[in-house]
């Protein structure tokens, strides 16, 4: 008999997503998602060895429901045997200093909080809920902004923080249905209905589109999110093994390669923007806007050297053949990217780099 969310974390631990014998950190809401997740991880982790604990997070919105939440989820992690580890934010508060809207705050404060209870629980990935409704989702959302490549894949099967997500092939009704099967209660979130969040309004697209072109339109959706996610892994494998050698991060600035970075495809080079700039990027914020990273591409492909400043005040500089990224005058490095040491420029940068 086919159990798609254990077949699922099967797969992941097959991939090493979730590897043998590691220690996981389940990020677990008291929502449907994440609650096949907990009792999904929790009947294969006998077998997978996996060092399971539990974490939550109140975003400090919601009142008493949030409280409930907060004390289901516990209750649910003490009946496992799981450690239970949990975070209070001001979500709200957040989003306002940052100038975040209410979502990306709360995402923001989200996922320092896991980061944090991971590094008190000694967990080495964190497991979210994400699944396959949540790929259409926010490819629908994504497009709806005029998004374009890789931010048009989805949510990624794996982060460079450790954030993993091992049930992106499983429908919220197999989700629903292996809940219903072992009698596992979940909690309902108000805020769900609230269509002044951008993903709730979507979530209400893609329940219509369900209902007035079946189910295929979605899976229609889903094959072309399943197509660029495919694509995303493999400009990233290309990034890693081609460029990233090439970029070197110290205290003040970052430095890449230039010439090398024009050679490879206009996706991989938006990749290497993202990754110098990110250690100067706002918190909850992308280092560059889409027209930015098209502005210091098309001045990179011109081949001469050029100072850009990107609005969220990052200063791109070429020199030859160095490309250095630093905060500008008047701002400050702002992201928890540790310096990796002194900026040197290796003899890579004398090494040809096929594509």
């Amino acid at each position: 008999m086919m159990e798609p969310v254990l077949d699922a974390l099967a797969a992941a631990l097959e991939a090493g997503l979730l590897p043998r014998g590691g220690s996981i950190l389940l990020a677990v809401s008291g929502g449907a998602d994440s609650m096949a997740l907990l009792n999904g991880a929790a009947d294969r982790a006998p077998q997978a060895g996996w060092r399971l604990a539990v974490a939550h997070v109140h975003h400090g919105w919601r009142g008493r429901e949030a409280e409930r939440d907060l004390d289901f989820v516990a209750g649910h992690a003490r009946r496992l045997g799981l450690p239970f580890f949990w975070r209070r934010r001001d979500s709200r508060g957040e989003a306002r200093n940052l100038r975040l809207s209410p979502e990306a705050g709360a995402r923001h404060a989200r996922y320092e909080a896991l980061r944090d209870m991971a590094r008190e629980s000694g967990a080495s990935r964190i497991a979210t809920a994400h699944q396959s409704d949540d790929r259409v989702e926010s490819h629908l959302l994504a497009r709806e902004r005029g998004a374009e490549g890789a931010s048009l894949a989805g949510p990624q099967r794996m982060r460079s923080d450790g954030v993993v997500r091992p049930l992106l092939e499983v429908t919220r009704a197999q989700i629903l249905s292996f809940l219903q099967t072992r009698g596992v209660a979940f909690r309902r979130d108000a805020s769900n209905g609230d269509l002044r969040l951008a993903r709730n309004r979507i979530r209400r697209v893609l329940v219509r589109m369900t209902r007035e072109e079946g189910r295929e339109a979605v899976e229609a959706v889903l094959e072309e999110v399943r197509r660029l996610d495919a694509e995303r892994d493999r400009d990233e494998r290309d990034f890693r093994a081609k460029v990233l050698p090439s970029i070197h991060e110290g205290p003040d600035a970052v430095l890449a390669d230039a010439e090398l970075l024009c050679r490879f495809s206009r996706q991989i080079q938006r990749r290497a923007i993202d990754r110098v700039a990110s250690p100067f990027a706002a918190p909850g914020r992308m280092p560059v806007s889409g027209r930015e990273a098209e502005q210091i591409l098309q001045r990179l492909a011109g081949g001469g050297d050029f100072r850009f400043e990107a609005g969220r005040r990052i200063r791109f500089e070429r020199r030859g053949r160095v490309l250095r990224v630093a905060a500008a005058p008047g701002a400050s490095r702002r992201s928890n990217i540790s310096p990796a040491g002194s900026v040197i420029l290796r003899s890579v940068f004398e090494k040809e780099c096929p594509v």
